[in-house]
């Protein structure tokens, strides 16, 4: 089922511009402001100057320009007293580019080596330079201060508190293995709170600006702070996540003065690595054809990264239907001129599969084929003297020529189907009337770096993914990537998720810089094989549970691996055949690998 939250009348960005005496309490007078503050430097402290409220706060910028904390406020002559700062108390380190030497200004959450998940600096990044344990492995992170977060938990605190969390990868840099720092999926706090409901600043208490007494205020723009929550795959004749920025003015006769609608929507690692995005924004909810706008390249905290951009000029107002082919947490911004002020909005929305999902994409797509293995490691030792890839033992690995929607029926089920809606629909290869599991959602043999629309019948450089939607309790699945086809170095990045979270990253990040590992001889299924790892699923109260455990090497390969965090075997002594060098099943995932 496709479920959204919405929370009508809370404020993500609360950006405010009162135009006359309509919109004003009683008792309180007016005065003027001069607008957002722009920079070309990233998500940087900036000092803000206009005549409201923040005279004298600090924004965030968010890469594109524009300032996360709704500064387009009127300032009141109000005579009372405003509530005053709240009790957590925003304080950020000198920016540095390694936030785990132990200095924190919270003795009770110090970063350590591993650092803490937070953004002790303030600088958009999270634990960048500390070490962590095997590439690709993740963890949760939150883009703020540890001052900003209950003494209690450690979580941050309103607005903060969904919004502000995402996850970071472990990458490898250089000898060392250590957190990205991207926060993927997280927003920083507001500089100072707002005159609606939400906390926005983070601070412990709600609606208390800098300065000014909420009690004169009149807000005009309220944005959701509760994220939307979809599923990738919907079907193409009705989408089912519809966001309308309407429900956001508190006057819906505002709508008429509103215009230069623009959407931005961006997130999703396979995303930047891919020619284009798999996602879209369309105009209605019938979203089978072309999607409206055009890519962009240069949004995000780095100005790095890939996403989709619609505009009223484009057909598309206030109303936008997003699809996606794709698990993961994504970014929507909306921003508008109401009454000649811009207005902005931020909204997160977590795409969730059910299940085990594992995706594959890399950076030669449309020049070379890499195709997406899953072996099933458990329950075939009786049947199966030689365990392995490709066939070795029959329906053991789901892969191209036996898991994909035109071989479905000759692959045995390792669980039972699921609704058609999990795998056919939007972006989808898929088709029949129910989900096989396992299956190959996507077999992407060729494709056209032009062709930018996710749901066109072919052509699209869409990533591979195999998807397990009911995983049986105490299941075991390896995971690799083959290079079929094609000629030259090729980088391939996997993505694993446990119930639609990302909790494996691993690979190629241009983001990063990550460049292991490296794909180099094609030879159909003996081609270079990249062993990433083993995942184990377990029920949870809510679902399934997942332990990664990924593959290293002994004698790494310098052209091809990097360093032991990586292992590329070649068709030596039946190493892209065998699961194991014995053909015996994996107690860990170091036994994948051959050298």
């Amino acid at each position: 089922m496709t479920t959204r939250f919405s929370a009508r009348g809370f404020g993500a960005f609360v950006l405010v511009a009162i135009g006359g005496a309509t919109f004003l309490p009683l008792g309180c007078g007016s005065s003027s402001s001069t607008g957002l503050q722009q920079s070309d430097s990233g998500v940087t402290p900036t000092a803000d100057t206009d005549a409201g409220e923040d005279s004298t706060d600090a924004g965030f910028l968010d890469g594109g320009g524009l300032l996360n904390d709704a500064d387009i406020d009127a300032g009141f002559g109000c005579t009372t007293t405003p509530k005053g700062p709240g009790p957590l108390h925003r304080t950020c380190r000198a920016a540095t580019t390694n936030e785990c030497d132990g200095l924190n200004e919270d003795a009770s959450l110090p970063n350590g080596a591993n650092g803490n998940g937070f953004d002790d600096d303030c600088d958009g990044l999270v634990d960048e330079g500390c070490s962590c344990g095997s590439p690709g492995t993740t963890k949760d992170c939150f883009l703020v201060p540890p001052s900003q977060t209950s003494n209690v938990t450690h979580k941050p605190v309103g607005w903060c508190t969904e919004n502000a969390k995402g996850s970071v990868a472990c990458v490898r840099q250089g000898e060392f293995s250590v957190w990205g720092g991207t926060c993927r999926g997280a927003q920083p706090p507001f500089a100072t709170d707002k005159c609606a409901r939400g906390d926005f600043d983070c601070d412990g208490e709600d609606q208390n600006p800098t300065g000014v007494d909420c009690s004169c205020k009149s807000d005009l723009v309220q944005c959701p702070t509760a994220p939307f929550v979809t599923a990738p795959y919907p079907a193409p004749s009705a989408l089912p996540l519809k966001i309308d920025a309407k429900d956001w003015l508190v006057d819906p006769n505002l709508l008429s003065q509103a215009s230069g609608w623009k959407w931005t929507l961006r997130g999703g690692d396979c995303d930047n690595i891919a020619p284009s995005p798999s996602f879209a924004l369309f105009p209605t909810a019938v979203g089978s054809g072309t999607p409206p706008g055009s890519v962009v390249t240069n949004i995000g905290s780095g100005n790095n990264e890939k996403g989709r951009q619609v505009t009223q000029a484009g057909g598309v107002s206030n109303v936008v239907y997003p699809a996606f082919s794709l698990s993961g947490d994504y970014i929507l911004d909306m921003e508008v001129t109401v009454q000649g002020q811009p207005y902005k909005c931020s909204s997160k929305i977590e795409v969730r599969a059910p299940g085990l999902r594992a995706e594959a994409c890399w950076d030669t797509m449309g020049n070379t084929d890499v195709d997406l293995h899953m072996v099933k490691v458990d329950g075939f030792a009786s049947a199966c003297p030689v365990l392995g890839w490709s066939g070795t033992c029959g329906n053991q690995d789901c892969y191209f020529a036996n898991c994909k929607s035109s071989s479905f029926s000759s692959m045995s089920r390792w669980a039972a189907d699921t609704a058609a809606s999990n795998c056919i629909g939007w972006g989808s290869s898929a088709t029949g009337t129910s989900c096989p599991n396992p299956r190959l959602d996507r077999d992407n043999i060729s494709c056209t770096t032009s062709q930018t629309n996710p749901n066109a019948p072919s052509g699209f450089c869409g990533s591979e993914n195999i998807n397990i939607d009911n995983p049986p309790d105490g299941s075991s699945y390896a995971i690799s990537t083959i290079l079929y086809g094609g000629s030259g170095n090729t980088h391939p990045h996997v993505n694993v998720y446990c119930n639609g979270k990302r909790v494996v990253s691993a690979g190629y990040d241009p983001i990063s810089g990550q460049q292991f590992p490296v794909l180099q001889t094609a030879g159909g299924n003996s081609g270079d094989m990249w062993k990433f790892g083993v995942v184990s699923v377990a029920n949870g109260a809510t679902g399934i549970d997942c332990t990664v455990d990924t593959t290293h090497s002994q004698v790494p390969n310098a052209t091809t691996d990097g360093s032991n965090n990586f292992c590329v075997d070649r068709a030596v002594t039946n190493s892209t055949e065998w699961l194991t060098p014995s053909g015996g099943r994996p107690l860990d995932a170091g036994v994948l690998c051959f050298h």
